[in-house]
């Protein structure tokens, strides 16, 4: 049965308001919260990346459109349920949601499966017009049974509740239907709104600044092209020694005798480009006891250095010094715990000399 029901709302013989049921209507008012919550999101989001960018900040592409679809998709599935729920049934109540004011709360008329059906509650009274004579509502309810009576297309009640009246009747299919009303479109709007500016905000919040551009001038070498050899060699003595504690990963796994001051002079061939070519050990003070050379010349060979004026040949001696930092043995690091008081070694009764620390002397060039 594909037919509409017409309910008119009457104050003192007043029309106050007059809604069509139909299952085009319900469609229709699915499609408008459909559609205002997808404009409302897509607005949102165009105005929440321009702001953005405006502001100098940035988020993660992926996440934030991923987020915006998640929570619009909640949304629209949210909303047309409750659209669809409100088009099949024309409600009277106290709740300013209702679509008319009455004393009873009750749905006056809802669709069930195919057709619509009419709600009779104690202390109504009116006609229900559906053939020859028309039936008076006082007799299809009772002080605690509430009556439900089917519309078809030829039925036409009129039910009062005090002083408001409710004429209901049916008709054939709905072939003019009403334009969208703003209070419609308002219904779905405000929890849509709301939902997109807590969005914003966040969004905000987990917005990073926008790094800067490096140009051709963070790129450029800081040793200019007009450095002489001596300039460029305390260029790259001090690039080096920024990046000296790497060489301490050396010392770490030696033994205890080999914790001591030294030499080291570490060879580098470095090009024009400030790539390291080859690596060598020049001089070292440490013997075959502590083998360091090895180690400390290919640490060295991942060092980073910048552009030179030209390439060249040069010798970083590398200075080992004492810190106050304790030693372990290894040999003691892997023994178990020991009771308090037991000694592992009483035979050792000398503090342990502090770690080595690197330096760097004078750099000099390799002709």
């Amino acid at each position: 049965m594909n037919h509409s029901i017409e309910v008119a709302h009457l104050v003192n013989g007043e029309v106050i308001s007059v809604r069509r049921l139909s299952r085009r209507r319900e469609r229709r008012e699915v499609a408008v919260a459909l559609v205002v919550v997808v404009g409302a999101f897509l607005a949102a989001t165009g105005l929440v990346a321009a702001a953005l960018l405006g502001a100098h900040r940035v988020v993660y592409g992926p996440v934030y459109g991923t987020v915006w679809m998640v929570v619009a998709a909640i949304m629209g599935v949210m909303l047309g349920r409750r659209a669809l729920e409100r088009a099949r049934r024309y409600r009277v109540g106290v709740s300013i949601d209702d679509d008319a004011f009455a004393g009873a709360e009750v749905d006056l008329v809802r669709r069930v499966g195919d057709g619509y059906e009419l709600s009779l509650v104690p202390g109504m009274t009116g006609t229900i017009a559906a053939g020859r004579s028309p039936i008076a509502v006082e007799t299809l309810t009772s002080s605690t049974r509430t009556a439900r009576i089917p519309l078809g297309g030829d039925v036409r009640a009129e039910v009062a509740i005090g002083n408001t009246t409710f004429v209901v009747r049916g008709g054939g299919s709905a072939s003019r239907e009403e334009p969208v009303s703003r209070a419609l479109v308002k219904r779905f709007a405000r929890p849509t709104l709301t939902v997109v500016q807590l969005m914003a905000i966040a969004s905000f919040l987990y917005a990073v600044p926008v790094g800067a551009a490096l140009g051709e001038a963070d790129m450029k070498s800081s040793i200019p092209v007009t450095a002489t050899p001596w300039e460029t060699e305390k260029a790259l003595r001090a690039e080096a020694q920024a990046q000296a504690r790497t060489l301490h990963r050396c010392f770490d796994a030696m033994p205890l005798e080999c914790q001591r001051p030294g030499y080291v002079g570490i060879g580098l061939s470095l090009s024009k480009q400030g790539e390291i070519r080859t690596s060598w050990i020049a001089r070292s003070t440490y013997g075959r006891d502590c083998p360091v050379e090895q180690c400390m010349a290919e640490v060295a060979a991942g060092w980073f250095f910048e552009p030179l004026p030209e390439s060249m040949q040069i010798v970083l001696p590398v200075q080992v010094l004492r810190t106050d930092r304790p030693l372990v043995r290894p040999e003691v690091a892997s023994l178990p715990a020991t009771p308090p008081g037991t000694a592992r070694y009483p035979t050792v009764t000398t503090q342990p000399a502090p770690p080595p620390s690197l330096d760097f002397g004078r750099v000099s060039t390799v002709e």
